[in-house]
């Protein structure tokens, strides 16, 4: 992949790059000239891919974050702007997917679906999108799922989620 820089330095933060679309986002976006936030909980998998960008002749930095930890959010996005500048971009997209029956799935397991996926999508909306409206500039990219529209079983909790972020958008788009 060649990497060539973006002639208008727009910084993007990526949000659950260790694996996945995340790291699919991220990439690409870095071989299109962006400076990449990577972040999620696995730093090692983020610094693997880190350096597989900077190596082509891109430009990353590794960053570690937990979406369902506001301190975490807040920590995250200060390093990445402290090494890249101010955030033009943020892609939210730091989830997982447990599965089981929604009657035997255990209610801590439900909640932490909600924390990660619809939780932990506006603690980083919230956190970066001051910064974005002071300057008149950004854009937010909130990861959502076919799974609002077509439901599966065994997944309850991400739905749940997902829906909510639908919800979400629709609002801030609004205002």
């Amino acid at each position: 992949m060649a990497f060539i820089p973006h002639p208008d330095r727009r910084p993007v933060l990526v949000a659950g790059a260790s694996s996945g679309i995340g790291a699919a986002t991220a990439e690409w976006l870095a071989a299109a000239g962006y400076p990449v936030a990577l972040t999620a909980r696995r730093v090692d998998k983020l610094q693997a891919l880190a350096d597989k960008i900077t190596a082509a002749g891109g430009e990353a930095v590794a960053v570690p974050l937990d979406v369902t930890d506001e301190q975490s959010v807040l920590d995250c996005v200060a390093k990445a702007e402290a090494a890249l500048g101010a955030l033009e971009v943020v892609v939210s997209g730091a989830g997982d997917l447990a599965v089981g029956r929604s009657f035997e799935q255990p209610v801590e397991q439900f909640t932490d679906q909600i924390n990660i996926h619809l939780n932990g999508a506006y603690r980083l909306y919230r956190a970066v999108i001051p910064g974005m409206i002071e300057r008149a500039r950004g854009d937010f990219v909130f990861i959502g799922s076919d799974v609002t529209q077509r439901p599966r079983t065994f997944s309850s909790a991400y739905v749940a989620a997902k829906s909510g972020i639908d919800g979400l958008v629709t609002t801030v788009q609004m205002e």
